[in-house]
């Protein structure tokens, strides 16, 4: 008897233990299946911000209040489904209500520009000041890893204004009028956004020029170093304190951010030394230098970071950063590592060696210099 007790006992435990097992794999399934409203609460807030830009909340006030209310509702939504069980999360009410803020600030913003058309009485001026505006964005921001909405913005500013020159010529003044004033708030918004990227970039200026300094320093008395400027992406080599070889350089697409975990494709800063020199079979680059990186300072940084949960418990530092061959493509696209012309990675291979120091920083010179004094 003792014998049936044990083995219906052995057979209940394999039962519940596989109920278990499954019930674990449907709440990962249901889990990994549902819609996340994180992508159009995102499309909403940018279309709020565009209307406040135009001014709705001055002359298309009662549509853009209705618009801030659903958004508001959404993100009530969004707090309440998450305080509920993971399984019992349902987040259709939240993904309705920022559809709806979406919609309602975007009519908010085109009854705002209706109402606001106050055109310059010197239409041309008008014309050569918000050319100059884009001309600024070509000119200090379009290389610049941006939010896609940024592009989005400053390319509608050119096509508003080309239709409202247009339309100028016509005779039609009120549709140009209308459109002048799309692509006023369009440049607008693209231009704010870009410059406080660039501005907070180079926050970090004084510690790069100490960096820098400090490199060439080193070269004084014979050695090489190199350093790599992200913002001119030009790749030097310093001897004796001057610049014996320049290089254009491609970095990773995200290259403004700071380095900081596995994936994210910035190229780090600080100072590095060349650990390994590879060619043939050895790389798929034609020629490769290995990075000491992550330093102590980036292992510091992130776990820092980690305990602050700023990166993710479950992500990794990195490693493999390199100065390697295949550039020359005209953007940016390299995991993180520092792209050179094949022929480049041919002469720097020959002219430094293991243990060379390597310097990388966000730029050499200041941002007045970078932005050749202009005004954004």
């Amino acid at each position: 008897m003792g014998l049936v007790k044990k083995s219906i006992i052995k057979w209940v435990v394999i039962i519940l233990f596989s109920v278990v097992v499954i019930a674990m794999s449907i709440s990962v399934i249901i889990v990994s299946q549902k819609v996340l409203p994180t992508d159009d609460l995102k499309l909403a807030r940018e279309a709020l911000t565009i209307a406040k830009e135009a001014e709705a909340d001055v002359y298309s006030d009662k549509i853009y209040k209705e618009s801030v209310d659903l958004y508001d509702s959404a993100m009530t939504n969004w707090k309440r489904e998450n305080a509920r069980f993971i399984l019992f999360r349902d987040y259709t009410r939240v993904i309705s209500f920022a559809k709806r803020a979406k919609k309602r600030a975007e009519e908010a913003s085109e009854e705002s520009i209706k109402k606001s058309t106050n055109l310059n009485q010197n239409v041309e001026a008008a014309f050569v000041s918000l050319s100059k505006k884009i001309e600024i964005y070509n000119k200090l921001f379009k290389d610049l890893p941006l939010e896609k909405s940024v592009f989005d913005a400053h390319n509608k500013s050119k096509m508003f204004l080309s239709e409202s020159k247009i339309a100028h010529e016509n005779g039609k003044l009120k549709d140009a009028e209308i459109l002048f004033k799309k692509a006023e708030v369009y440049a607008n918004h693209a231009n704010v956004a870009a410059g406080k990227m660039l501005r907070d970039y180079f926050d970090d200026q004084p510690k790069w020029r100490g960096w820098v300094n400090d490199a060439i320093a080193a070269s004084r008395g014979g050695n090489k170093v190199i350093v790599v400027d992200k913002v001119a992406h030009i790749l030097y080599v310093y001897q004796s304190g001057k610049v014996i070889r320049s290089y254009d350089a491609e970095f990773g697409p995200n290259w403004m951010a700071h380095k900081e975990r596995t994936g994210d494709r910035a190229t780090p800063e600080g100072n590095y030394h060349i650990s390994n020199k590879k060619q043939g079979g050895s790389t798929t680059y034609h020629k490769a230098m290995l990075l000491d990186y992550p330093n102590s300072e980036d292992r510091i940084r992130f776990e820092a970071k980690k305990r602050k949960g700023l990166i993710s418990r479950s992500a990794g530092i990195g490693n493999l950063i390199e100065i390697h061959g295949a550039g020359g493509r005209g953007f940016d696209w390299t995991i993180g590592c520092i792209g050179l012309r094949d022929r480049d990675i041919d002469d720097l291979y020959k002219l430094v060696g293991s243990g060379t120091r390597v310097t990388i920083v966000g730029s050499i010179e200041p941002l007045s210099v970078v932005s050749e004094g202009l005004e954004f």
